[in-house]
C-alpha cells in the first residue's frame, strides 16, 4: 500500500474562525469529519489507507488542533458552515463522518447540499428525545465546574453507552478508565472535555429531528461495527429507511472507535473505497 505525505492547511469559516485540516493523497476529494474527543491526528491511519484513491482533507473541527475556538456563538450551524468552508476551498465531492462528525455531515448535507457521496460510521443521531438519555450531561457539567475531569469523563463514557463500562458501577468504570487512559492520551482528552459538552448539547437539541434527512439527494452509505450495541444498529436502520437509497453495512468485529488510529480502520477504508468508486464525483 502506497501512502502519501500530509500537509496542514486552513480556511476561514463564515464567522471568521480558522478551520485547520490535514491534506494529502491523490484522486477525488474526500473530507473526513472527526467525532468528539478526537482531532485530525486520530484519523491519519484511515487517511493513509485511502490516500491512493482520494485526496484527503482531515478536518480539525473548531475547538481543537489548528482550528479556532468554538466561540460564544457555537452551534450546529457553525459546524456545518465549517464543513462548507472546507468543501468550497477544496472542491471535495465526497465526505466521511464518524460519530458526532456523522451528525455534522448529515446536517451539512441538508443545509448545504454539495456532496455526491456520503459515508457515515455510527453517526451520533438521537432518534427520540428521551430525557433519560441525556441525564449524564448534568453530572458531567457539574463535575467540570468542580474541577473533576475524571468524574466528568466517566459520566460521559457511561452515558454514551457504547461500551460495557456503561453497565458497571461508577467507581469501577472510573477505575478502569483511569488505568486505560493516562499520560499524553489523558491530557489530550482533558483538553476537549469542554468542547465535548457543547457538542452534545447541540446533539440533544436535534433529538428526534432525523425525518428531515429524507431530503438528502446524495448517495449514502451507513456503517456500524458488529460489536457495537443494538441502539447503534437501530439508528442506522432508521436512517437508512429515511434517506432515499441509503445503503447499510455492519462490519464484523468492529466497535464505535474503529475508524481511529488505535483501533481497526482497515475494513472501513475498504468499504469507503468500494462504495465511493461507484459514485460519480462530477
Amino acid at each position: 500500500m502506497t501512502t502519501h505525505k500530509f500537509t496542514y492547511s486552513n480556511v476561514q469559516s463564515t464567522d471568521g474562525t480558522t478551520i485547520g485540516f490535514q491534506q494529502g493523497g491523490t484522486g477525488p476529494g474526500l473530507i473526513i469529519v472527526p467525532g468528539v474527543l478526537s482531532t485530525s491526528a486520530d484519523y491519519t491511519r484511515l487517511a493513509g489507507m485511502l490516500s491512493s484513491s482520494f485526496t484527503l482533507y482531515i478536518m480539525d473541527r473548531r475547538g481543537r488542533g489548528g482550528s479556532g475556538a468554538q466561540g460564544a456563538s457555537y452551534s450546529m450551524s457553525r459546524e456545518c458552515e465549517d464543513v462548507k468552508a472546507v468543501q468550497e476551498a477544496t472542491g471535495a465531492t465526497y465526505i466521511f463522518g464518524h460519530s458526532f462528525g456523522g451528525l455534522v455531515t448529515l446536517e451539512t448535507a441538508t443545509r448545504h447540499p454539495s456532496f455526491k457521496g456520503i459515508v457515515l460510521y455510527e453517526p451520533g443521531v438521537d432518534l427520540q428525545n428521551n430525557p433519560a438519555t441525556w441525564e449524564w450531561i448534568t453530572t458531567y457539567e457539574q463535575a467540570l465546574k468542580n474541577g473533576q475531569p475524571r468524574q466528568a469523563f466517566t459520566s460521559f463514557v457511561q452515558g454514551a453507552g457504547h461500551t460495557p463500562l456503561s453497565k458497571m458501577p461508577r467507581w469501577l468504570a472510573g477505575f478502569i478508565l483511569r488505568m486505560m487512559i493516562r499520560g499524553t492520551h489523558w491530557q489530550e482528552t482533558v483538553a476537549l472535555l469542554d468542547t465535548n459538552l457543547c457538542e452534545h448539547k447541540e446533539t440533544q437539541k436535534l433529538s428526534g429531528s432525523y425525518h428531515h434527512y429524507q431530503g438528502i439527494k446524495s448517495s449514502v452509505l451507513l456503517m456500524s461495527g458488529g460489536k457495537s450495541p443494538e441502539f447503534v444498529h437501530t439508528t442506522n436502520q432508521v436512517l437508512a429507511n429515511t434517506i432515499p437509497g441509503a445503503q447499510l453495512r455492519s462490519l464484523a468485529g468492529l466497535s464505535h472507535l474503529s475508524p481511529e488510529n488505535n483501533e481497526a480502520p482497515e475494513a472501513i477504508a475498504k468499504e469507503i473505497i468500494r462504495f465511493l468508486s461507484s459514485v460519480p464525483n462530477n
